[in-house]
């Protein structure tokens, strides 16, 4: 039996380290345990990233938390994303213009940008509904001395002494300014060196300064001086659209949002509808995931520029993100009428057209004769059914085969999963229990890559077991869109089974569109055989590496809305054994059902 005494001993400190770990509990429900928080990971974890988690999740529980927004203010010119921090502040005064804290943290923010005069204006309205602030009030003089006006500086620092001489910031500052008027000689010779030679008129200028602004970012790569001058080019013309724009898209390329949406929709505010303005906007929500808002900023601005092909490409690009592939293709559509050559819509349009309906069934043929290496044609029928998914599309195929006088099936199962509006993949496998007609089992998986400069690139590899050893091949593509052009390059690597050598097969394309993503002429130029080739894949179950030239064309054409109609043709001149070459033709003719 436990004495009581025993178990007292036992129960003050387990009931004590359980108040200790209530009270150092995380409280990330309510707005205040989230602002105490934010407090923590800025002032003891110097965490300033987690800081804003918090107080964004805290604003979003109570938008109107004053102190919160002014802390995530604070944060904003601590990491010198200063427009950022007035928004933060500006909206604080505008519903509290009496909130005192927020005019210091505002004057602080116009302070260390650099921007006294604007730190002294803050400060005077701040003064205005609290004319005792003695926070302000050496703000008002650190100001003024930060201006060159010293006398004025020491003249309210002595009024700020007068009522508390004990305020070190003000002691500070008025010895500062006591010791630069002691160092200071009336009759020192000031010599002013020689000016610099004026290298561009036009920088005295808003758009000197914009020129100068767009060679700072484009050709230096110096995103801060162009900030500094296209703020020098609003402080001469406020009202300048393009400069407003421009450092909007600065900033959205430096990932300072808010700043960013700041100037696009002051511009807005101003001129609805704006087409640069509404284009920057809608990029910025794109790049942010926040596709529904884009997609508002585009329809406003498509009222007043229904013709706009740069609106309706981003429409395009923003429905494609959300998933409304059926629109997405009305949109793409409308922006090649305006411009079939675009180089953007027609990449775009590419990627749109694989997902726009939901349903594809599709049939094809393929006749293949040889002049030398087989006395009996082969023939090839493939029947296909697609079905777009919320992950991306999944194809199920049934092909027949009809060569080396032998017919055999094979079932294939093939899926381009969605990892991101940059990313997405290939995964393949197919089996056939008639080795040599086809591959026993074949499999594959790839990584795409939508490029900037609407380039896209794969990397990935390939799977063939045929009676012996499996064969893996590893293949990389680099493509180019340019107007209505696709150019395009692959490579197939192959280590041997048999041979410390490595076989290679390389091809290079080119597409011309004439009218939408499905209408297009085309030809390839090749150099070994491809093990995504169904009809000649089946060669490389050979322990020989034998030499292969080819040459392709291609011709697509929708017929309607929904049917699409595809010939193919190439030849193809073959090492089939060693030192002896045969030529191959085939042709194929395909039909495509969407619904």
């Amino acid at each position: 039996m436990i004495r009581l005494v025993h178990l007292k001993s036992l129960v003050i400190p387990l009931f004590a380290f359980l108040l200790g770990t209530a009270a150092h509990a995380q409280d990330t429900i309510t707005s205040d345990g989230l602002l105490k928080e934010a407090r923590k990971a800025a002032f003891e974890e110097n965490n300033y990233g987690k800081a804003k988690t918090y107080l964004y999740k805290a604003l979003s529980l109570s938008p109107d938390y004053a102190d919160v927004r002014i802390f995530l203010g604070r944060i904003h010119t601590w990491t010198k994303n200063y427009d950022s921090g007035r928004i933060c502040f500006k909206k604080v005064l505008s519903r509290q213009p009496a909130y005192e804290d927020a005019s210091i943290a505002f004057s602080d923010l116009e302070y260390f940008s650099g921007d006294h005069a604007r730190s002294l204006t803050v400060c005077k309205e701040g003064l205005q509904y609290n004319p005792g602030s003695e926070a302000l009030l050496f703000r008002q003089a650190r100001a003024l001395n930060a201006m060159g006006q010293t006398e004025e500086a020491a003249s309210l620092l002595q009024k700020l002494l007068s009522r508390n001489n004990r305020n070190e910031e003000a002691l500070a500052l008025e010895k500062t300014i006591r010791e630069a008027r002691q160092t200071a000689k009336p009759d020192s010779v000031i010599i002013i060196p020689p000016q610099e030679p004026v290298t561009n008129q036009d920088s005295l200028s808003a758009d000197g300064l914009l020129l100068l602004a767009r060679k700072a970012a484009f050709e230096e790569d110096n995103y801060a001086l162009a900030r500094y001058r296209l703020y020098n080019a609003l402080h001469i013309s406020p009202d300048y659209t393009d400069v407003r724009i421009f450092l909007g898209r600065i900033h959205t390329w430096t990932k300072q949002y808010d700043s960013a949406r700041y100037y696009f929709n002051g511009v807005l505010q101003n001129n609805p509808g704006q087409e640069d303005a509404s284009v920057a906007l809608a990029d910025l929500e794109y790049w942010n995931d926040h596709y529904t808002l884009g997609l508002e900023v585009v329809e406003t601005a498509l009222s007043s520029h229904p013709s706009s092909l740069e609106l309706w490409v981003r429409k395009a690009k923003l429905l494609n993100a959300s998933r409304r592939y059926a629109e997405a293709q009305v949109a793409i559509d409308r922006a090649l009428k305006i411009n079939r050559n675009d180089t953007e819509a027609r990449s775009l349009a590419n990627r749109i057209k694989e997902s726009s309906y939901k349903n594809k069934i599709g049939l094809s043929y393929d006749y293949v004769y040889f002049d030398k290496q087989f006395n009996d044609p082969w023939h090839l029928a493939s029947f296909d059914y697609t079905r777009a998914t919320g992950i991306g599309s999944v194809t199920g195929r049934i092909n027949y085969a009809n060569r080396f006088k032998e017919s055999g099936v094979q079932y294939e199962l093939e899926a381009y999963p969605r990892i991101s509006n940059t990313f997405y993949s290939y995964v393949s496998i197919g089996y056939s229990d008639k080795v040599g007609v086809f591959p026993h089992w074949r499999g594959g998986f790839s990584l795409y890559a939508n490029l900037p400069a609407s380039f896209e690139g794969e990397l990935g590899f390939r799977y063939l077991k045929f009676s012996g050893d499996p064969t893996w091949s590893y293949t990389a593509y680099l493509g180019k869109y340019y107007k209505s052009w696709l150019f395009g390059a692959r490579t197939y690597l192959t280590p041997s089974t048999y041979t410390s050598t490595v076989s290679a097969s390389y091809n290079v394309s080119a597409r011309y569109y004439y009218g939408s993503a499905d209408d297009l002429v085309g030809m390839n130029i090749g150099y070994g055989i491809s093990p995504d080739d169904r009809l000649n894949a089946i060669q490389l179950d050979t322990k020989e590496q034998l030499i292969s030239y080819k040459l392709g064309f291609m011709f697509k054409k929708k017929l309607s809305l929904y049917n699409i109609l595809s010939i193919d043709g190439s030849w193809f001149n073959q090492e089939y054994l060693p030192q002896t070459r045969g030529n191959q033709y085939q042709i194929s003719i395909g039909w495509l059902r969407r619904f």
